[in-house]
């Protein structure tokens, strides 16, 4: 029977993640975590007394988030609980340990983008040192994998004969009925439907060398 305590802690990032490498090269990561428990009272709910911990993490767990947390990010984070002693002079102090196996933003306060990270194989391991990895970086766990070129005696296409789609029956052009059609025609209305930045429709953000478009960034994500 273990005796060991597993916490699963709501709560704020106090500090900025510092990722430094043990001797041997393994990644480590630590910061402080703040969370206040809320209690009902006739009033309504109000936080009770912050309890602080210095959150710590190793290995992949530690570089990612070191690149994905920031001081003052809501997050939910899994780990053993332990306390750690310490003295400054004559005072003798404790200080909650969390030792997190896994965790991530707060959903609940926010949203967030997913990156997979997919590896460099070893060459050593395929016997294929030249070749190029499939994928470098995947966003919302779809892979992105180098297209072939095309031959030099294949017929070049033109960029209108790329765009064309396979042929099918004729494209219905007529407008679908807006539900509401005393007001699909307001300026108001045509202003909601327009892309913020420009005429072109909105797309979903892609990456690029492992980098989303700063343009599909929030404004707290730019800092």
């Amino acid at each position: 029977m273990s005796r060991q305590l597993d916490l699963v802690v709501q709560g704020v990032l106090g500090t900025n993640p510092a990722v430094t490498r043990t001797t041997g090269g393994r990644a480590y990561c630590y910061f402080r975590l703040a969370t206040s428990p809320s209690f009902r009272t006739a009033e309504g709910w109000r936080d009770g007394q912050t309890i602080w911990f210095t959150a710590k993490a190793w290995g992949a767990l530690a570089e990612n988030l070191g690149r994905s947390l920031h001081k003052g990010d809501p997050v939910v984070l899994v780990g053993r609980f332990t306390q750690e002693s310490w003295s400054k002079g004559s005072d003798e102090y404790l200080t909650n340990v969390l030792n997190v196996s896994c965790g991530g933003h707060d959903l609940t306060r926010g949203e967030s983008r997913f990156m997979r990270i997919i590896h460099k194989a070893d060459p050593a391991d395929n016997g294929d040192a030249g070749a190029p990895d499939a994928a470098a970086t995947t966003s919302s766990g779809s892979a992105q994998t180098a297209g072939s070129a095309p031959s030099p005696d294949e017929p070049r296409q033109s960029s209108s004969d790329q765009c064309l789609p396979p042929a099918t029956a004729p494209l219905d052009t007529t407008p679908a009925a807006e539900p509401f059609a005393d007001h699909s025609t307001s300026p108001q209305h045509q202003e909601e439907l327009r892309d913020p930045r420009g005429d072109e429709p909105a797309s979903e953000p892609q990456a690029v060398d492992g980098q989303f478009d700063t343009d599909y960034l929030l404004a707290d994500e730019e800092d």
